[in-house]
């Protein structure tokens, strides 16, 4: 069981969410009216006080480093990395690659280039790009805590493991988002959430969902935080005490 709730709602169709637990910062994109373009944005989960990022427009990517808490934004024009006093992002590398998609594990980077939609991974902070397999028209994925490889193309949704060869789901032929949960890797398609497992190209469905955020990504003790029209909320656990304390507090006294 969640509870909801409602971070902000003062920013117009927030995308490409994720969380700096070190700052407890969620960075998102958005669509600027002033620039009439894509703009990107943070907002404190705790004081949910905002600020809007200078230096990046038509942003299509984000990743926050989980070790380090340095954060990275993609577009057409590369890497850009983030000057979080000057809330500001400069571009560093990569000047002839179109970032489309962004993702760091274990201290190491990947990204989508929109050119032709391919993996590649990053080297030398940003100056050498290396292709990783040669599955093609890739649209979606994650690296979860074993370093596997998880992908959505035009024929399916496929996992790589430890990067190498790539096995074809047999249960699910689409995937929206991949959410790494601790061992757990999980899919948003159609018709529910999936846990994935990788070696076997199998998914269980273990959740219902009635809607497809526009994205999503975790917080802090199992927290989510996702993306749906003009709102970003929170998902919290809620756990037995809670729920306990709650029914406790609904009683009517004794007479």
């Amino acid at each position: 069981m969640y509870k909801k709730e409602l971070i902000t709602d003062k920013f117009y169709s927030p995308n490409e969410l994720d969380y700096d637990k070190f700052s407890r910062n969620l960075f998102f994109t958005y669509m600027d009216e002033n620039i009439q373009n894509s703009g990107r944005a943070i907002i404190n989960v705790v004081t949910k006080k905002t600020h809007k990022i200078k230096g990046i427009q038509n942003n299509k990517a984000v990743a926050v480093d989980p070790d380090t808490g340095e954060v990275y934004f993609g577009n057409e024009r590369g890497l850009y990395k983030y000057d979080r006093n000057k809330h500001e992002a400069t571009n560093i590398a990569l000047f002839n690659v179109n970032v489309y998609k962004l993702v760091i594990r274990h201290n190491e980077m990947y990204l989508i280039d929109a050119n032709n939609h391919m993996l590649y991974k990053v080297f030398d902070e940003g100056n050498i790009i290396v292709k990783v397999g040669d599955w093609k028209t890739i649209m979606n994925f994650e690296i979860d805590n074993d370093k596997n490889i998880h992908f959505v193309n035009m024929c399916g949704v496929f996992c790589a493991v430890k990067g190498h060869e790539a096995v074809k789901n047999k249960d699910i032929s689409v995937a929206y988002h991949f959410i790494i949960n601790d061992n757990e890797v999980l899919a948003v398609t159609d018709d529910g959430i999936y846990e994935v497992n990788c070696v076997n190209g199998t998914a269980i469905r273990t959740g219902s969902i009635s809607f497809i955020p526009h994205s999503i990504t975790t917080g802090d003790n199992g927290e989510m935080f996702y993306s749906l029209d003009d709102g970003i909320f929170r998902l919290k656990p809620i756990n037995s005490y809670f729920i306990y304390n709650i029914r406790r507090k609904s009683q009517k006294p004794l007479k």
